[in-house]
Formats: structure tokens, C-alpha cells, sequence
């Protein structure tokens, strides 16, 4: 009897450490903590050191990217950022990167490397926090001239979808 009331408890315990693994699994595999429906002011280092905030860029239809030069898809996704900043920002546009590069030094080299024209910000935890801490990279909120985000796209941009928003929000 007693033989059996150990098995029994191995197995319940064994199953209850199962379905808390779970719960942390699914917690932590989440995209985001939280999808925000606005964006708050943020602030940072720019890649040149001084101090840039959110603020400097709304009233603007603006792509907030997060990025890191270390990160494969974030490199193929520059292409498509590039010809969306050719081509709307004479509209407007305004494209704000924020790198999540060890060190604002790595976001600079890459800013250059990458021959980017937009303003890139070194991230931080506040930062992090009003974008609703985004678990994947890239990620892109565009947000419109009232700080409303109007589009989240997790991963590579689609190009086509994210003109057809921008053109849309433009008018």
C-alpha cells in the first residue's frame, strides 16, 4: 500500500512541475507582454550620445523599428526600410530604429555599415516597456500623428501591406 501511495505521489508531483514548465513556457514564448494602442514619449542615446527622445519625431507618420545588427532577419528586412524611407519621406515619413545592440557603439557601426538616414536610438528598459516589451526581432509599430499605432508587424515587413498602411495614413 505504502509502494503504491509513493508512486502516486511521484506522479502527481511530476505532473504538477509538467503544467507549471507549461505556464512558463507559454508566458515566455509570447510575442509581446502587451500590444500597445498608443505610443508614450520614450527617451535614449542616439548613436552619436546625446540624449533623443519620441517626442523629437511625432506629429509624423512614423515607423518605430527595433533592431539589432546581430540579427539575420533585421539585416533583410534594411532593403525594405530604405526604399519605404526614399519614398514616403518626402511625404513625412520618419523612420525611428531602436537597436538592441550590447552597446550604442555597435547600433553606430551599424547605422553606418548600413548607410542608414533615420534617426537610431540604443534601447533601454523604459524604452522597452512603452513598446510593450516585444520578445522577437525585428518588430515595427507605425504609428500615426496622434502617437496611435496603427500597425505591428512581428518579424521581416511586408512591404506591400506596410505601403498600402503608410499610403492610407498619409492621406
Amino acid at each position: 500500500m505504502r509502494h503504491i501511495t509513493l508512486k502516486l505521489s511521484a506522479v502527481l508531483a511530476l505532473a504538477a512541475i509538467l503544467v507549471l514548465a507549461y505556464h512558463v513556457y507559454k508566458e515566455q514564448s509570447r510575442p509581446f507582454q502587451e500590444m500597445p494602442k498608443t505610443v508614450a514619449n520614450f527617451a535614449g542615446f542616439n548613436t552619436e550620445g546625446e540624449k533623443a527622445e519620441y517626442y523629437f519625431e511625432r506629429g509624423a507618420v512614423t515607423l518605430i523599428v527595433l533592431s539589432a545588427s546581430w540579427c539575420p532577419a533585421c539585416i533583410a528586412e534594411m532593403p525594405i526600410l530604405k526604399r519605404l524611407h526614399k519614398d514616403y519621406s518626402p511625404k513625412g515619413f520618419k523612420i525611428l530604429m531602436i537597436s538592441e545592440d550590447d552597446n550604442v557603439k555597435a547600433a553606430a557601426r551599424f547605422k553606418k555599415m548600413q548607410a542608414m538616414s533615420w534617426t537610431v536610438i540604443h534601447w533601454n528598459y523604459d524604452l522597452m516597456n512603452a513598446l510593450g516589451n516585444p520578445r522577437v526581432l525585428p518588430v515595427s509599430y507605425l504609428v500615426d500623428g496622434n502617437d496611435d499605432v496603427v500597425n505591428i508587424s512581428a518579424g521581416i515587413i511586408d512591404e506591400k501591406k506596410m505601403r498600402s498602411n503608410i499610403e492610407r495614413i498619409l492621406k
